[in-house]
């Protein structure tokens, strides 16, 4: 369905109904006028002014002394409020996305107030409305103050009770427990998450973020597509006044530190050269009708990674980043947006020969070019021409390449682990070719009557994958059913005498394998949200969100359809004293998390995969690409695993499947204190559980029809009764959880945390945080650390009930204790100080090698070392991890403009604590044969780093 069919009826609903809108890239500001005394002052005028923008509103406070301004662009406002009997009020406010809440206090004229409570002005109240937790942040005063990374992840880990992810995943975030793979991103409303596995989203420069919101829980109805939390970015925009500058970061190479060595990784020989830089413009186009933002943000970084084996890697990035913001204020009441951005980029990596021994780079064996990225678009339309009812429509698409091709895809890729780690020529396993494309449609509405704001809205998403990928080899990039068109051939040596070399008449591994096709996903949602006032002190957030989702085949049938998806979410707020400072709060929500497209991949696309063992000769065919010869006769028979044919869809789930949710509560507690060196600071406490209600995983059936020739993974909520088309026996089968033999996933989170920040005031701001936490279970979640597999939903957790048995345990998101600070300090000759300090308690390891009965199911895979029980986080941990970093910028006046120089230095103290280390206790399928990394590290913390930047604004 075209999208922009949707939006062109929704500009003429909009019009036709006299309605006004707000979106995701406004603000809303909620006061009440009060004199000194805490009385409410109805009748009294209330206007707000941007001068950035040229808009002016003005309102009347109700019998509840309370005023609503809608639609406003986040930024400053200049405040002036009159009533008759009080000196009139003029003060300057900055509100931020979503529902800013102030008290206007005005003094009594000519006459002194019999028991002053508070000083008159414009002071920032406490959102009632809300039981969300997590942080927003202004960008531009984020990096004035705080030594950040300019990414989001950065930013979402100053959120409290959020963690860095496994490495294997990239620099993603953890939240309250979750997955790394269980977040959603927006940009001014539009989902840029990556829906093939949901690891991260599209990427944009810091530069073009005016605010970032992470919400960590407790969030309302309108969100969805994610049980972790919520990315909510919005980018800048133009206004009155000429903005243009430029921007420079620059990490040199003297003094960009390395990682301690592993015993795969040659960190010490490792090199980065990372430069970045960026130029803007902004302006009105028509004063006070029409503004712009542009900027332009090249990148050409390299990194050099060198390896134990003999090979390194040189890659280089480029990427000209394109962004721009359009707003069209048509009146003060009747705002459209443009936003487009690239971020299409290309990464190089260069294969050499590396003798370790002198240090030198060798010969150059290949070249792997990944192709990433894509242009977005996003349409917003927002009318205001009553103070009741709102209407924002949406139109968006968001495009991302994922093309992974090289010099060496004509070879053949060979593992032969000892006595080196790999041999050939090959330049990856998987040379891929594919895209994404996303085009989304949404409606919100805001209706305020009464004490009630009811919020309610649509939304439609059509996602397109398209992917065909396959083993490197002489026919690289044919999709079919046939053997000879599928691609190469991969080769994997075993070591079966144990000896630490593979000889003549050892094993030999052959696997074809190649998949690909197009594949549709249809997801729709729509929900209904009542903030309602039940009192002047007691408000209740009721709503419910309800959602489904039609993953399609290759062949464009559905193989899993979910419907009626009713996410619940029920929150209350209650100002404690009536005095609209402090409240207790609770909430209680579902959410739901969709099907990843590489689901649809990886289950229902043309695959044809199969795998045999054979008999090595001793022999090499080809010297060059080192291709084991095989001794005739030697090989065993052909495991299919899939035929080239696209699977009949009634084979690929559970009948009965349900969707996957989870559940979480909230209580918590918020002040502003007012007493001692404290007085001024915001405290927040708050308690959470979370729970896995019900997951969707991948299982294998073939243990439940002994001799019967069935092979077969189905997708359904393991613990749980099945009812499936059996391919091999042509009929629908009932079978029981008992005959499945798999446990019900479980993860479990709960944690307290206790929150005290003062924001920056132009002297000085300070925010701290401390998680305390436990996340127990069998199951971590969409993806899975132990072996970073990002196989979305279809993770190798549930393939087979042996891998169960010892799985419960602390997950790998599980971290006790989490401590954060961050502050800044205005000094003396005008320069700006600021630190950063971070306290992540440890990760906690089992050992993983073969089941003692069943060692032939994926080898080296089970809760099992040396034939016994070694239970998940039961042998080991990692380190606790510190960072602390630490920033100093000054500006200065040069000609027209302001020159700001700044360094930031990460973990200063160059701590190198272990992050990840090898959990793997045995190694090549075979009971007792001790794998000689184990409990090795495998990665550390960031080594100490140096950015120098320079920005220069007019």
């Amino acid at each position: 369905m075209n999208k922009i069919k949707y939006f062109l009826v929704a500009f003429v609903f909009v019009f036709s109904f006299n309605a006004f809108a707000e979106d995701t890239t406004s603000a809303t500001i909620e006061a009440q006028v009060l004199n000194q005394s805490g009385a409410i002052i109805s009748g009294a005028t209330v206007t707000v002014t941007s001068a950035s923008k040229g808009l002016s509103k003005t309102r009347t406070s109700d019998g509840d002394g309370a005023v609503r301004f809608s639609l406003l662009p986040i930024g400053s406002y200049d405040v002036s409020v009159s009533a008759s009997g009080y000196d009139s009020l003029s003060d300057t406010i900055s509100v931020s996305v979503g529902d800013s809440s102030f008290r206007l206090v005005l003094e009594s004229s000519g006459s002194d107030v019999e028991e002053v409570v508070v000083t008159a002005g414009a002071l920032k109240g406490t959102d009632f409305n809300s039981t969300t937790t997590g942080l927003t942040v202004n960008v531009e005063e984020l990096m004035k103050t705080t030594p950040v990374a300019r990414n989001l992840t950065d930013v979402v880990l100053l959120a409290p009770g959020t963690s860095a992810g496994d490495a294997a995943f990239g620099n993603l975030a953890s939240i309250a427990g979750s997955s790394v793979a269980e977040n959603v991103y927006l940009i001014n409303g539009l989902n840029t998450t990556n829906f093939r596995n949901f690891t991260g989203s599209s990427t944009v420069p810091f530069e073009f973020y005016e605010t970032i919101e992470v919400k960590t829980g407790g969030y309302a109805a309108e969100f969805g597509k994610a049980i972790g939390g919520v990315v909510n970015a919005v980018t800048k925009s133009g206004s009155n006044e000429w903005k243009y500058g430029a921007n420079v970061y620059f990490y040199p190479k003297s003094l960009y530190g390395n990682k301690p060595n592993t015993y795969t990784a040659q960190n010490s020989e490792d090199e980065r050269d990372f430069m970045n830089y960026n130029v803007y413009v902004s302006g009105p186009i028509i004063k006070d009708k029409l503004f712009f933002y542009a900027l332009f943000n090249p990148t050409d970084n390299s990194s050099t990674d060198v390896y134990f084996s003999g090979d390194a890697y040189v890659t280089e990035t480029e990427e000209d980043f394109t962004g721009a913001k359009l707003d069209y204020f048509i009146t003060d009441n009747i705002h459209l947006e443009y936003t487009y951005f690239s971020d299409e980029r290309q990464s190089v990596e260069n294969a050499y020969d590396f003798n370790n021994d002198t240090g030198q780079m060798g010969s150059q064996t290949g070249t792997t070019f990944y192709d990433r990225g894509g242009d977005n678009e996003i349409l917003k339309l927002s009318v205001a021409l009553t103070d009741n009812f709102t209407v924002a429509a949406t139109y968006g698409t968001n495009e991302y390449n994922r093309t992974t091709a090289g010099t060496g895809d004509k070879y053949s890729f060979v593992w032969w682990p000892y006595p080196t780690n790999s041999e050939g020529l090959a330049s990856t396993l998987l040379p891929s070719a594919g895209a994404d494309e996303r085009e989304v449609f949404k409606l919100d509405a805001d209706w305020y009557i009464g004490n009630h704001h009811i919020r309610f809205g649509i939304e439609d998403e059509d996602l397109t994958a398209s992917s065909n990928s396959f083993y490197s080899g002489a026919n690289a990039g044919a999709v079919s059913g046939a053997a000879e068109a599928c691609g190469g051939v991969y080769y994997r040596g075993y070591d079966d005498n144990g000896n630490g070399t593979i000889e003549a008449g050892e094993t030999v591994r052959e696997r074809i394998y190649c998949a690909g096709g197009t594949f549709l996903t249809v997801q729709e949602a729509m929900y209904l949200q009542d903030s309602w006032d039940v009192t002047d002190r007691l408000n209740l957030n009721i709503g419910i969100r309800r959602s489904s989702y039609d993953n399609q085949n290759a062949a464009g049938e559905s193989f899993i359809k979910v419907e009626d998806q009713d996410a619940n979410r029920f929150g209350l707020t209650y100002d404690l004293f009536g005095d609209g400072v402090s409240k207790l709060y609770a909430s209680f929500g579902e959410y739901y998390l969709p099907v990843a497209a590489n689901t649809n991949i990886r289950m229902s696309g043309r695959e044809y995969f199969t795998q045999r063992y054979c008999e090595w000769d001793g022999t090499v065919n080809n010297p060059d690409e080192f291709i084991p010869g095989i001794v005739a006769g030697s090989c065993g028979a052909t495991t299919y695993y899939a035929d080239g044919s696209v699977p009949d869809a009634r084979g690929l789930k559970d009948a009965n499947i349900d969707p996957m949710y989870s559940e979480e509560l909230i209580l918590g507690y918020s002040t502003t204190l007012n007493d001692g060196f404290f007085s001024g600071w915001d405290f927040n406490t708050y308690y959470v559980e979370r729970e896995l209600a019900s997951t969707i995983e991948d299982v294998l059936i073939d243990h439940v029809f002994p001799g019967q020739g069935v092979h077969q993974y189905v997708l359904t909520n393991p613990g749980t009764d099945m009812y499936v088309y059996v391919d091999a026996l042509g009929e629908f089968k009932n079978i029981s959880a008992a005959d499945l033999k798999y446990s019900k996933p479980i993860r479990e989170y709960t944690g307290i945390t206790f929150e005290l920040s003062k924001p920056w005031d132009g002297v000085w701001s300070a925010n701290f945080s401390y998680t305390n936490s436990d996340t127990e279970g069998n199951y971590e979640g969409t993806v899975k650390s132990d072996n970073g597999q990002d196989d979305a939903g279809i993770t190798q957790d549930f393939d087979f009930p042996e891998f169960l048995e010892g799985a419960y345990g602390k997950l790998p998101n599980h971290r006790k204790h989490n401590f954060k600070f961050f502050g800044a300090r205005a000094l003396s000759n005008g320069a700006v100080a600021g630190i950063s300090i971070k306290a992540l308690s440890p990760r906690y390891f089992g050992c993983i090698g073969n089941h003692p009965t069943s060692s032939e199911v994926y080898d080296d895979s089970s809760w099992y070392c040396g034939g016994e029980l070694t239970p998940r986080g039961s042998v080991a941990q990692s380190n606790w991890v510190i960072d602390i970093d630490a920033m100093i910028q000054k500006s200065y006046t040069l000609g027209s403009g302001e020159l700001t120089l700044k360094m930031d230095v990460f973990n200063i103290l160059d701590m190198d604590s272990v992050t990840d280390i090898r959990e793997y206790g045995e190694q090549g399928g075979q009971v007792g044969f001790a794998d000689p990394n184990y409990l090795k590290p495998t990665n550390y913390q960031e080594a100490r780093r140096v950015r120098l930047s320079a920005s220069y604004r007019f």
